[in-house]
């Protein structure tokens, strides 16, 4: 690629790493009385539409949706750029979204991209990979009537509402990780450093993909928008709630992982002066033993005490007696 064709505007260049995905496209027509699942974008009158793009890779194929939608190349430019920050986008007559989410599966935490747009009566998405996370939403195409009778915002509700489900599931598995840290802290003076830097990551990674969101959404929301109809207020409320609980729950952690890493800090400060003390007073004690050593090892002709048959044992005494009054001074000016 040129790098002039890279700089161009409005260019369409897929920038994440899933270049070997195909694009699969999965289109929910639905009303009150029925439901179609299709693989276009062909749309059918007098249904609301979510439309899933699964693979970013088919830039031509994922173009088609221009035919039978009206999308800004603006737009459609961030879908392609995955290196996008969460933010939402609300315009005279659509809503544009991108973020990064994460999620569970097997035990480990996932990242994915997702971007969004919502009009009146069309919600589409755009994935790199399959949004395992979203795995409960096509049961309630089928299930509930609700989300089949009432208009697109409430789907959109449904989409956030799943994808912060599974933010406060990380943030519970987080949970568990940071207090067995506060306890092996406290009990051994020690960590596993890799982990708990894994871990502090982890928490500053979710706390990106939560408060951006939350926001602008709380922006969007109080601007009253045609998109967002009064009767979905209560479940948009409860929705915001859930993310400020989030947002509080991700700071007060963060605020712990910081005090947790002073402590580990304190602790090995406090281990090293124990063995610094030891090692002092180790040098204190010999200091004046050496003095004796090297003084009665001093080669003078006329040193009587030398001759003296019990010298040896005199000498050995003075030194034991010597650094036993020391430790027991040591010992009386608490130094250890």
């Amino acid at each position: 690629m040129k790098i002039k064709e890279y700089f161009m505007p409005k260019s369409l260049i897929y920038t994440g790493t899933h270049k070997d995905i195909s694009t699969k496209i999965i289109h929910y027509q639905y009303s009150a009385e029925s439901l179609d699942i299709t693989n276009d974008f062909i749309p059918l009158e007098g249904r609301k539409h979510y439309i899933q793009v699964i693979g970013l890779s088919e830039i031509e194929k994922i173009l088609g949706l221009k035919k039978y939608y009206k999308v800004n190349p603006l737009i459609l430019e961030d879908v392609f750029n995955v290196k996008q920050r969460n933010k939402l986008e609300l315009y005279d007559d659509f809503l544009f979204g991108a973020m990064h989410v994460e999620y569970l599966d097997d035990g480990k935490i996932k990242e994915d991209y997702m971007s969004i747009l919502f009009n009146e009566e069309t919600i589409i998405s755009f994935h790199e990979t399959e949004p395992v996370y979203l795995a409960a939403l096509p049961p309630l195409f089928e299930k509930s009537e609700e989300l089949r009778n009432r208009n697109a915002d409430y789907l959109f509700y449904q989409l956030f509402d799943i994808i912060t489900d599974n933010h406060l599931d990380i943030f519970d598995f987080l949970a568990i990780k940071t207090a067995s840290f506060e306890e092996e802290i406290l009990e051994s003076k020690k960590i596993d450093q890799e982990n708990f830097y894994l871990v502090r990551k982890e928490i500053l990674k979710l706390k990106n993909c939560v408060s951006p969101v939350l926001e602008e959404l709380d922006t969007i929301l109080d601007r009253k928008h045609h998109l967002f109809w009064q009767e979905s207020k209560p479940y948009f409320e409860d929705l915001t709630d859930h993310l400020q609980r989030l947002d509080s729950q991700l700071n007060q952690s963060r605020e712990e992982m910081r005090h947790l890493l002073d402590l580990l800090i304190n602790n090995q400060s406090n281990k090293m002066n124990q063995i610094m003390t030891t090692l002092t007073l180790f040098s204190a004690v010999f200091i004046p033993l050496s003095f004796l050593a090297g003084f009665f090892g001093m080669n003078f002709i006329h040193f009587q005490v030398l001759q003296y048959e019990h010298a040896v044992a005199l000498f050995v005494s003075i030194c034991v007696l010597l650094a036993v009054a020391m430790l027991f001074l040591f010992k009386k000016m608490k130094w250890f």
